[in-house]
C-alpha cells in the first residue's frame, strides 16, 4: 500500500526525533560513566519508589546503547520505504517506540543509581515521569510525519473499493448540476450513551465535592460567594460537555459548517475554496485520536462513534473528519460546488 510519491511531512524534525534518543543515551552515559556502580537499579516496585530489580552495569549500558541505535536505524530505514506505506508505518512506529523507550529506561535507571550511595538505595522519584514521557515521545515521529494519516486514508479507500466491487457499484465522477449546486444539506448526530453518561458523571463528581464539605460542616470557613461560584462553574462544565456530544452539520451556499446542536456555536467552518478534496468514508475513532473533538498532528476531527462521515483534504495540507449520516450525499454536494469553482 502506498506510492513512491508518498509525502513525509516535517521530515527533518522526524529524522531528528528518531536519532535523538541514541544521542541522549550516549551523552547520559558519558556524564555518568564514572559514577555508576557495578549494579544498576533497573526495576522499581509498583508500590515503592525503591528498586526491586538490578542488572549488571556492564550488561545494561551496552544493551541500552545498542537498542537505541537499532531503533534509530529502523526509523531511518523506514523513511525510504515510500512504495510500501504499511511497512513504513510499522517500522517508523517500532523504531520510534524502541529508541525512545530505551532512552527513558536508561535515564530513569542510570541517573537515580548514580545519585544514590548504592543501587539498593536509589530512589526513582521524578525519573518515573521522564520514563513515561519518553515512551509517549516514541509515537511523535509517526504522528508528525503524516504517514499514519495517509495510511488510514489509503486503507479506507481500498476498503471502499473492495466493498463497491463486491456490490457491483461503479463510482463515476460527480456530474455538476445546477440543482445540486444550489441544494442545501443538514444533518445531526449524537454521541453514544456512554459519552452522555460521562458528561453527567464528571460534573456530578464536582457537585459532590462542593456539597460534601457543606454536609459534614467543613465549609463553615468558606464564603457563600465561593460556594455559589463553584456551583455555577459545575453547571457550566456540564452544559459545555453536553453541547459537544450532539453536533449539527450543514452545507449552505459555499460553506460547510459543524456546530453544536445544543448551544449552536460553530465548531468548524470550511469554505469550499479551501477544500482540495472531500470523500465519504468510514471513520474509525482510533485512527483520528479517539472520540469527541480531537486535534491531532496534521489535522483534526469531530468523531461521535465509528460511523460513516466526511474526510476533507484541505489546501493548507491539513485533514479534517466528521462523522455524520448521509455523508455520501454531503460529499456529492460539496464536490459539485468544487467542480463549479474549478471552472
Amino acid at each position: 500500500m502506498g506510492t513512491p510519491n508518498t509525502e513525509i511531512k516535517n521530515k527533518t524534525l522526524v529524522i531528528l526525533l528518531v536519532i535523538l534518543p541514541a544521542a541522549i543515551v550516549a551523552i547520559c552515559y558519558a556524564l555518568l560513566s564514572g559514577k555508576l556502580p557495578e549494579m544498576t537499579a533497573t526495576h522499581w516496585g509498583s508500590t515503592s519508589t525503591y528498586p526491586d530489580g538490578f542488572t549488571r552495569t556492564a550488561v545494561f549500558v551496552p544493551v541500552c546503547i545498542g537498542l537505541s541505535i537499532l531503533g534509530a536505524a529502523v526509523g531511518l530505514v523506514s523513511l525510504r520505504l515510500r512504495n510500501n506505506l504499511g511497512l513504513l508505518v510499522g517500522l517508523l512506529f517500532a523504531g520510534g517506540v524502541l529508541s525512545w523507550t530505551t532512552a527513558g529506561v536508561f535515564v530513569g535507571s542510570a541517573v537515580p543509581t548514580a545519585l544514590a550511595e548504592s543501587a539498593e538505595t536509589a530512589v526513582i522519584g521524578g525519573m518515573m515521569i521522564v520514563m513515561i514521557v519518553c515512551s509517549l515521545m516514541g509515537l511523535v515521529p509517526l504522528w508528525i510525519s503524516g504517514i499514519y494519516q495517509q495510511y488510514a486514508k489509503d486503507f479506507n479507500a481500498q476498503r471502499q473499493a473492495r466493498i463497491d466491487q463486491a456490490r457491483g457499484i461503479s463510482r463515476q465522477p460527480v456530474v455538476q448540476e445546477e440543482a445540486m449546486v444550489q441544494q442545501e444539506f443538514k444533518q445531526s448526530m449524537a454521541a453514544p450513551w456512554w459519552m452522555w453518561l460521562l458528561c453527567l458523571v464528571v460534573p456530578g463528581v464536582l457537585v459532590v465535592a462542593v456539597l460534601l464539605p457543606m454536609v459534614t460542616g467543613e465549609s463553615q470557613d468558606t464564603g457563600i460567594a465561593s460556594q455559589i461560584f463553584t456551583g455555577v462553574l459545575c453547571l457550566l462544565i456540564c452544559v459545555l460537555m453536553l453541547s459537544l456530544v450532539w453536533i449539527r452539520v450543514s452545507i449552505k451556499k459555499d460553506r460547510f459548517r459543524v456546530s453544536s446542536a445544543v448551544l449552536g456555536f460553530p465548531m468548524r467552518t470550511i469554505d469550499v475554496a479551501d477544500i482540495e478534496s472531500v470523500t465519504s468514508e468510514k471513520i474509525v475513532p482510533m485512527m483520528w485520536g479517539g472520540w469527541g473533538w480531537r486535534i491531532i498532528p496534521g489535522g483534526s476531527a469531530i468523531v461521535m462513534k465509528e460511523h460513516e462521515g466526511l474526510v476533507f483534504e484541505l489546501k493548507n495540507r491539513k485533514r479534517f473528519a466528521v462523522t455524520i449520516p448521509e455523508s455520501q450525499q454531503a460529499a456529492q454536494l460539496l464536490n459539485a460546488r468544487l467542480a463549479r469553482t474549478a471552472h
